[in-house]
């Protein structure tokens, strides 16, 4: 047994499916609590296919709110209308003494923010933070052989019969994400393939197509194609999740996303890379661990029918089958419970935090 495992099987006893790494304390035994949060601004966060409307904080999206005396933050609060009825509070995902970072509730209205620290010291804003619904993703009217993921089995390419400069466009912003200099000829043509990178990293998720770079005929390009980061790990009918308490947090330290869907629904995996563990917990049932290409990120998949289709050490895709729904070790009923943890990674030093922004996103377009 590795140590890991050891240190997970003695994790049994928490109601969570895991405990999340407890936070560092300053100081010891008898030191007073800080002062009250101090927050000065409040903004929505960017992320790749998540972009930002004005000055809104999104529904379903990460924001951050800027100041001092915030590494204590535990939750910020809603206050939408002068009463009490329609306070939404969102849990803090990530902060220090100048920023905490949290998720805008779906039922959050616009209003105050109140900021509480672990202490029971608090503090509201002095602006109202305006709240508003993300925007749907475009369809996209593409065919199902033109789509691809990053770390999947099938990638882009294009043939090239001449000497050429061969670019690839992103179709929104109209830049080119990547370039190659081929030498094609009619008898040979020449191929390009993308791994699904550009300068910045894995690109975004959209639509793009190459093309041969000074050509002025529609025909030396290809047809757009779809291109994403992630695949909606359930394959079937589902739903993201019946209650508060299947989400993160969840009021019981719930440290990932239950999502339901029948029992023996497909389950792939939303991003490929090397799986960290595959085996069984008690309270996680059959499960795996992924670290995922191109992130630093570990996800987790809990409470499969059946032990996992995949071995430790093994190398995967996306979008290849791990298993099925199910409710094995601690669950009720079939659902999927999906974790995402930071870097170093799970139980290695890294932290959960709220899949669940992530998961709407993927579920649009896959």
């Amino acid at each position: 047994m590795s140590f890991k495992h050891l240190l997970v099987s003695l994790l049994a006893g928490v109601p969570a499916a895991f405990a999340a790494p407890a936070l560092a304390d300053g100081g010891g035994g008898g030191a007073s609590a800080p002062g009250a949060p101090q927050p000065r601004e409040a903004e929505c966060l960017l992320s790749p296919g998540a972009p930002c409307t004005g000055n809104a904080l999104l529904r379903g999206r990460t924001f951050v709110v800027r100041g001092s005396g915030l590494e204590n933050v535990t939750r910020i609060v809603f206050r939408g209308r002068p009463t009490r009825r329609d306070d939404v509070t969102a849990g803090a995902v990530k902060r220090s003494a100048r920023y905490v970072v949290a998720v805008v509730p779906d039922e959050a209205r616009s209003g105050p923010l109140t900021l509480i620290d672990r202490w029971g010291n608090s503090a509201t804003t002095g602006f109202r933070a305006g709240v508003a619904d993300a925007p749907k993703p475009k369809p996209l009217d593409l065919s199902p052989t033109s789509r691809f993921f990053y770390a999947g089995r099938r990638r882009p390419s294009y043939s090239v019969e001449t000497v050429a400069r061969v670019q690839l466009l992103n179709e929104t912003s109209g830049e080119a994400v990547r370039s190659w200099d081929v030498q094609g000829a009619p008898d040979q043509p020449a191929r390009v393939t993308w791994d699904g990178k550009g300068d910045g990293g894995v690109g975004t998720t959209g639509a793009y197509r190459f093309r041969v770079e000074g050509a002025a005929s529609a025909a030396s390009a290809s047809e757009p194609f779809f291109f994403g980061d992630h695949l909606f790990p359930i394959r079937g009918r589902h739903d993201l999740g019946q209650t508060a308490t299947n989400g993160f947090g969840g009021g019981r330290g719930h440290q990932g996303q239950d999502m339901f869907a029948a029992c023996g629904t497909k389950l792939a995996l939303a991003r490929g890379g090397k799986v960290q563990y595959a085996g069984y917990h008690s309270a996680a049932g059959n499960y795996v661990v992924v670290d995922t290409a191109g992130s630093k990120v570990d996800e987790v998949y809990m409470h499969m029918r059946a032990p996992a289709l995949v071995r430790t050490g093994d190398r995967v895709f996306t979008g290849q089958k791990i298993g099925e729904v199910g409710d094995t070790g601690r669950a009720t009923g079939c659902h999927l419970h999906f974790e995402m943890w930071t870097a170093p990674g799970w139980y290695e030093g890294g932290r959960p935090f709220d899949p669940l922004p992530s998961l709407k996103g993927w579920d649009a377009f896959s």
